[in-house]
């Protein structure tokens, strides 16, 4: 097992806190999920194996992390996603001993911040249909809400996504809170549509002069799609808008030295994207 697998299957339940100027930001692991090599269908084997090699791990024993973020600012505690519960097994559903680590209960939380509205995002926010968060507001992009409730849009493949997001969906209709990206959704953290793996697909910016933005599924695995980002992801819903999407932001912090945490980047989920001979590359980068 390489040095980087090895990471990713023993971060579940753990908190780690990440550096920004703005509020408090921390990672925490709901674990993690194993995953066939179908699900990145264009992967060249080869040179895919030799660049999920250098980073320490092997494309015939593939997993990837699932990581929530924590948001503290004044009089507001807040959940970006919420991981896939426990419905997979023992290798998911860490979230509240994760953030039991950080110091806190699922009551405590005031906010959830979806990026969007797959299972192993929005799974993790219900148990026996009941919300797991019960005094927290869902907030989810309007065009994402839009597109999970129209599901005669939903390919086969989405399909299977469809009874996971309106799960959640119905268990906090009362207490959902549909935007439009773009603007400052509290103070010190700003929303950017990233659309392509879902229609409403959206992260979050948090910090000014030293920011991380939580970028969702925009990367599912940085060793591949740093160098080679049209490698696209099965579940992308339109794989060449994603690819656009995935395209302008590693240009973008390739040329600002911005952060970006993700999803499924290995925990703590956060890297640095540079330039050297005359590709991309990437490394961890907590502060």
């Amino acid at each position: 097992m390489g040095e980087t697998t090895e990471r990713i299957r023993s971060s579940g339940g753990q908190a780690f806190a990440i550096s920004t100027d703005g509020p408090k930001l921390t990672a925490l692991c709901d674990g993690y999920l194993d995953l066939d090599l179908s699900r990145f269908p264009a992967v060249v084997r080869g040179v895919g194996d030799g660049l999920a090699a250098a980073d320490g791990q092997d494309l015939d024993d593939l997993c990837v992390s699932v990581n929530c973020f924590l948001i503290e600012a004044p009089g507001r505690l807040c959940l970006i996603d919420a991981g896939d519960g426990s419905r997979r097994g023992a290798s998911l559903g860490h979230l509240r001993r994760a953030l039991k680590a950080a110091g806190y209960e699922a009551g405590d939380v005031t906010d959830l911040l979806m990026t969007h509205l797959h299972g192993d995002h929005a799974a993790g926010l219900v148990e026996a249909g009941r919300p797991i968060f019960p005094n927290a507001d869902l907030h989810v992009s309007a065009e994402e809400h839009r597109f999970w409730n129209t599901p005669e849009e939903h390919d086969p493949v989405q399909a299977t996504q469809t009874p996971l997001a309106l799960a959640a969906l119905d268990a906090y209709r009362e207490r959902t809170c549909l935007f439009e990206p773009g603007g400052e959704i509290l103070p010190g953290v700003r929303t950017t549509a990233l659309p392509g793996h879902t229609p409403g697909q959206v992260g979050y910016r948090i910090g000014n002069e030293k920011p991380v933005l939580v970028s969702a599924d925009v990367l599912h695995m940085p060793a591949l799609q740093v160098a080679r980002p049209e490698w696209g992801f099965l579940f992308d819903v339109d794989g060449a808008l994603a690819l656009r999407t995935r395209l302008a932001l590693l240009e973008e912090i390739a040329a600002t030295g911005m952060r970006i945490a993700g999803a499924h980047i290995p925990f703590p989920g956060t890297i640095r994207v540079g330039r050297r001979d005359g590709g991309l590359v990437f490394e961890t980068a907590v502060d």
